[in-house]
């Protein structure tokens, strides 16, 4: 099984509001980078549901959230454990994501997702959605499929685009070229790793320090 990626927000109130201090910037991990386990809901309906990654989960985090969970449903911690164990992680519904964030991987299984909506006769019939779920849990879930790597902006499915996630990976690039280039802390103070990473990535354009001698007297104590 490969490292997942997939993490989101959750929304004001979620069932796990009470422990959310226990992970970073109020990030949860999920196992995917959209729902992929369905139950039966109290009605009957068919539920989508998101999986908590528990590979990515540290022994404090499982274990509050599956006190949390027995707590609420007045069920024994061990039923918990083993309904978790079958799923892979712990069962959230979707409609408490509020944001998701991704990387490769999640943005891989999202353009298959977008490839099937648009290929699949609309609507999806229930053996399309079976063979694109069972594809999917083949491959990613069970089985060690690798992602395309995301560099830039290119890299991104012309229909996952937007402004902000192409500024997010430059900022990406500079922060993975500063911890790489060996700069010391004056360096980075001083903006001049900075600028020799962006005269790298984005050669069409040309960066450099403006030196205190660069103004003359009237300009630094206008």
């Amino acid at each position: 099984m490969t490292k997942h990626d997939t993490w989101v927000k959750l929304k004001p109130g979620n069932p796990y509001e009470l422990i959310l201090d226990l992970f970073p910037d109020g990030k949860t991990p999920m196992r995917d980078p959209f729902p992929l386990e369905r139950t039966t809901g109290p009605n009957g309906e068919e539920v989508a549901l998101w999986i908590i990654d528990l590979e990515r989960l540290s022994p404090i985090q499982i274990n509050a959230i599956t006190q949390l969970i027995a707590t609420g449903l007045g069920a024994e911690v061990i039923e918990v454990q083993a309904e978790t164990a079958s799923l892979g992680g712990f069962a959230l519904s979707n409609g408490w994501v509020e944001s998701m964030e991704c990387d490769a991987e999640g943005f891989q299984r999202s353009k298959e997702l977008a490839d099937f909506f648009e290929t699949a006769p609309q609507p999806p019939s229930a053996r399309a959605w079976l063979e694109f779920y069972n594809s999917q849990h083949e491959r990613w879930i069970e089985g060690d499929e690798v992602p395309p790597p995301i560099n830039s902006i290119d890299d991104v499915d012309p229909r996952l685009r937007t402004p902000e996630l192409e500024q997010a990976l430059k900022m990406r690039r500079i922060e993975t070229a500063i911890g790489q280039g060996g700069y010391s802390v004056f360096d980075v103070l001083s903006g001049r790793a900075m600028v020799d990473v962006l005269n790298e990535i984005d050669p069409k354009n040309s960066y450099s320090l403006v030196g205190d001698d660069e103004f003359d007297d009237d300009e630094i104590y206008e």
